[in-house]
């Protein structure tokens, strides 16, 4: 009898030891109080056991359908006694966004270790985790595109300058910065614009860039406007509203940018002049539209169709000549703001460019207009190119479909100017 418990003793001690010395890898989710919903982030430790004498590691996620994932940090390697034997215990830290709702699983890991043996050979040990199911919620109804679960939301305005007392020709600088904790870059939105019609604005490329925590990333996103009024008259800058979800208390959110006024102080005396210089132009718009009249009807008669024709074609000729020479004057005068607002119009109303064609005409008045102050000044005569560019375009045969708004806006005052063009 006591032969036989020695020999099953002497069998089951090397599957014991196997056992004990056997290697583990193990995907471990952080606690949670509720499912996650599809996109927010999910806290997970990477986990490994190893007993064996490890003289280089590698482990690669692999891609997968149903989650993004971010590495947050360097892995950790600490030494410590499991069942009283002595053991190396790896950690990493991964933050998984669910791209769906449903049931899903993430898939194995695979840790491959090279390991020394007794004898110093070195051999490949793979180490693989099981795959970890994790249900998770559909968004909230109503929510669209505009869905952003975060754990927190920071948002800070500032000028540098008060946008309502600006100098007569000055411009400001409007920077927002966002700080969101628990979201990557690509998840935030992209940046508003602030187009208005009295406003001339350009806006630089935006930046992003994040930190990793071992509780998630931090995503910093930072929009920058060069704003200048175009007349000085006192706006506002409608408030900016950037809904969002607390993944903390489960609740909907809005995170605003508050309106802005912007103008210049000296806006009466500057109105004052802009008003005697248009009405000049009004009169000489008027009284070569009577010529442009009067002379096709002197020469057709007949066809009253054609005659309408001809005398509407006449018109905007005439009118395109007469706002390209007001163009040119304020070039030369050094009107930088004003010449690039008729021009803005002329391309708008008297060709076929879209948004991207008019911005890349207007660049010649853009350098000036919001050139470096730390670099030196555009060379004058490049604003004469933003003539040519805009001559070439509103001249060209088949151009001069003019909206009634646009014959309006510089046939009538100067109310009229500062109230319909877009920057």
């Amino acid at each position: 009898m006591v032969r036989w418990l020695f020999l099953m003793l002497l069998v089951a001690m090397p599957a014991f030891a196997q056992d004990r010395d056997t290697a583990r890898l193990e995907l471990i989710l952080d606690p949670r109080a509720a499912p996650p919903y599809e996109g927010e982030m999910v806290l997970a430790t990477l986990r490994g056991t190893y007993r064996e004498r490890i003289a280089r590691e590698d482990l690669k996620l692999r891609p997968m359908s149903d989650f993004d994932w971010v590495r947050l940090g360097m892995d950790r390697w600490t030494d410590t006694r499991v069942d009283g034997l002595r053991a190396r215990v790896f950690e990493r830290r991964i933050a998984f966004y669910p791209r769906r709702a449903g049931t899903l699983e993430i898939l194995p890991v695979t840790h491959a270790l090279e390991v020394l043996g007794e004898g110093g050979q070195r051999e490949t040990v793979l180490v693989r985790s099981t795959s970890v199911s994790l249900t998770v919620e559909p968004k909230p109804r109503g929510v669209g595109d505009r869905w952003l679960p975060l754990r927190t939301l920071e948002v800070s305005d500032t000028w540098n300058v008060d946008p309502s007392q600006l100098a007569d020709g000055q411009g400001a600088t409007r920077r927002v910065v966002l700080r969101a904790f628990g979201g990557t870059p690509e998840m935030m939105p992209r940046q508003p614009s602030l187009r208005q019609p009295w406003l001339i604005s350009f806006t630089p490329p935006e930046e992003r860039n994040f930190q990793v925590t071992p509780e998630g990333p931090v995503s910093t996103v930072v929009w920058t406007w060069k704003l200048r009024p175009v007349t000085g008259e006192p706006g506002v800058i409608p408030a900016i509203a950037l809904p969002w979800f607390d993944t903390a208390d489960r609740s909907a959110r809005t995170a605003s940018i508050s309106a802005s006024p912007i103008g210049y102080a000296s806006f009466a005396a500057n109105a004052a002049s802009n008003w005697q210089v248009l009405g000049g132009i009004g009169w000489v718009f008027w009284g070569l539209a009577g010529v442009a009249t009067l002379l096709p009807v002197a020469m057709v008669s007949r066809d009253r169709t054609s005659v309408g024709n001809l005398i509407r074609r006449m018109r905007r000729r005439w009118r395109r000549r007469i706002l390209l020479s007001t163009l040119r004057r304020l070039v030369r005068a050094g009107e930088t703001a004003a010449a690039r607002k008729l021009a803005s119009h002329l391309l708008e109303n008297f060709s076929s460019l879209d948004e991207t064609g008019r911005v890349a005409r207007l660049l010649p008045a853009d350098a000036f207009l919001f050139a470096d102050a730390a670099k030196p000044s555009p060379n004058p005569l490049a604003l004469h190119s933003l003539i040519d560019n805009v001559r070439s375009e509103v001249m060209a045969p088949g151009r001069g479909r003019g909206t009634e708004q646009g014959r309006n806006t510089w046939a009538g005052s100067g109310e009229s100017y500062a109230g319909v063009f877009t920057g």
